[in-house]
Parts: structure tokens; sequence; C-alpha cells
């Protein structure tokens, strides 16, 4: 187990119990930092399996904890970020507290926004008008799609072409017993995203982007959560965005 409370093996109740008590004596609750977020190159190879056992994600700078998305005050339930970065691929990881891990979505590009899920949007020109989102599912099911504008040109045939994994640290779409949440891991190759100015980020680049969490469904709050929030019943607020800055 690292300082940081991520694990540096394995996965599991201790890793995301530390995350919160962590989280909460860090922050005093739930709330932003603020400034933009600084993704740090990774020292070695990220094995996408949602378990986040390399020593990499300890260097990575910790996003959040989320807030609530329309107001910006404490969430229900814990959940932090971090990114790392390499030639190739944006990798995110996001662990969620969640005492009933559920989802009715098992299959790609279903409406996964209708339920649990968390959610990345990239703009890496900065122009706050091409973006992608990419929303992963406690089922590890997929939804991705790019725009032009907000809310605008949705194309969903594009694919973010990401490699993906989840790991649940309770039972899945069962609400016999208590989870402890889950964690979701993405691997996000560069070539595949639209707006890039260059093929790949180098150190100094600023994109924009933002970070969600959507609680909804049965037994739950019906609760949006975001690293930098909209204030508004929208997550494609693009003006507030956050930015993403690429260093060592």
């Amino acid at each position: 187990m690292s300082e940081s409370g991520w694990p540096l093996a394995v996965g599991g109740s201790r890793a995301l119990a530390a995350l919160a008590a962590g989280a909460i004596a860090a922050t005093g609750g739930c709330s932003r930092r603020s400034g933009e977020y600084v993704v740090h190159r990774t020292t070695g190879p990220i094995e996408i399996d949602g378990v986040l056992a390399e020593a990499a994600w300890d260097r990575a700078e910790r996003a959040g904890p989320f807030v609530r998305s329309l107001d910006g005050k404490p969430c229900s339930a814990q959940t932090v970020a971090r990114l790392l970065w390499d030639d190739d691929n944006l990798y995110v990881a996001f662990q969620a507290e969640d005492p009933d891990v559920s989802t009715p979505f098992s299959r790609d590009d279903e409406p996964l926004y209708t339920s649990n899920v968390v959610e990345i949007f990239l703009n890496p020109s900065g122009d706050l008008r091409r973006y992608d989102e990419i929303e992963l599912a406690p089922s590890n099911a997929l939804f991705d799609a790019s725009f032009t504008g907000r809310r605008q040109g949705m194309d969903l045939s594009w694919s973010s072409r990401a490699r993906h994994a989840v790991h649940v640290d309770g039972t899945l779409n069962d609400s016999r017993d208590v989870d402890r949440g889950w964690t979701a891991e993405l691997a996000i190759p560069f070539a595949a995203l639209t707006g890039m100015p260059r093929p790949r980020p180098q150190r100094g680049d600023r994109w924009r982007f933002n970070l969600y969490r959507l609680r909804q469904g049965p037994g739950q709050p019906g609760e949006g959560q975001a690293y930098s929030p909209p204030m508004v019943g929208d997550f494609h607020n693009l003006d507030r965005f956050a930015t993403l800055r690429f260093d060592d």
C-alpha cells in the first residue's frame, strides 16, 4: 500500500478505504483543488487491469475529490482520479466509493450515461469546440463519441480505441451485500483523439478537459459529480473545463 492510499500490488477493500480516509483528511471534505492539473509521464509500462499496481500511479497527482456538478458542494460518495501519459497514450484511473455497485448495461455504446458511470471529456486543441467524450461503466462497458461544438456534430461512429478495465471491490449488481466501490482504468491512444495539434503532446502543452461521475438508477442518489463543476445540468459546459498540462 502506498502512502497516498493507492495500491502498489493489489486492489481491494483496503485501497478504497484508504482512498476515502486520505481524501477527507487532505481536503476536509469533497472539494476540487484549484489550478491546472499536471499530468506526469509514466516511468514504465502500465497494465490496464483495473488494479493500479504500478508505482507510477503513486507519482500521479490526485484529481479531486470530485464535487457535486450543479453546485460544487460535497458529494454523497468520494471519487478521485489520476492521469499519466507516455508517447502513445493518456492513462486515466478513477476510484469511486459505492456501497452498491450496479449497472443495467453490459455492452459497449449503450446509454451508459443514464446509470452509474465515470467520464472523461478531452479537448486537445484547447479551442473549447472539438472534443471527445469517453465513459466507462462498472461492467467495463464503454461509450465514446466525438463532437465539433457544444453538443453539436455528435459522431457516434468515432472510436477512442481505448483499452479499459474495471475492478469491483464487492459484487456487481447484488444489493444483498455492502460494496466498497470500483476502480476504472483506461489507456486512450493519442492517435485516436480529434483536434490534436500534433501527433503526440509535448512537455508544457496545455489541453482542456474534465472528469465526471454519475450516480443514477435504483437506490442511487441521482447525483452528478465533477472535477471542475459545470454549475449547470450539462456536462458539456465547455467553458468550465479545467486545464491539463503535460510534464515529465
